[in-house]
């Protein structure tokens, strides 16, 4: 296994290994037991029991986003191994803001001041911490050095 990690500076190891993996469990537990509310946070839309399983498999991947930053990259020390899942989870991102778009048009998705609260949760947790994988991918303060991931 590669050793090529450089010190991972704390504000890219509070999100990458412990805000995100948290928030995308919390997703997964209202994906399975309270989809109508995460249903909310992304349109007006109301929510159908019939659709319950898209909100299962939805859940199955924040489990498995919450999985690869909490474990496998405490697990890697090899930079290539973090970056893969740093841009995974950026091309993630953007497919949201593309669902987002959709969803609201637009008209709305370029105008902030008409989004909802539930919107402006939603795109600040998107637009915020995918900077901070653009400046991760671009090394970006990341330092020579002995490894600190935990």
């Amino acid at each position: 296994m590669a050793n090529n990690l450089p010190t991972i500076p704390l504000a890219y190891r509070i999100l990458l290994l412990w805000f995100e993996p948290l928030a995308a469990f919390n997703g997964a537990l209202l994906c399975l037991f309270s989809p109508s509310t995460f249903l909310r946070t992304f349109t007006v839309l109301p929510y159908t029991a019939s659709s319950q399983v898209i909100y299962d498999q939805l859940a199955a991947c924040y489990v498995l986003f919450a999985w690869n930053e909490a474990v496998v990259l405490r697990c890697s020390q090899d930079l290539r191994v973090w970056k893969a899942i740093v841009l995974g989870i950026l091309v993630c991102d953007m497919v949201h803001l593309y669902a987002s778009w959709h969803a609201l048009g637009t008209e709305v998705f370029l105008r902030p001041w008409l989004w909802r609260p539930e919107e402006w949760v939603n795109h600040t947790l998107l637009y915020g911490p995918g900077a901070m994988r653009v400046a991760f991918l671009m090394e970006v303060g990341l330092g020579k050095g002995t490894a600190k991931t935990n």
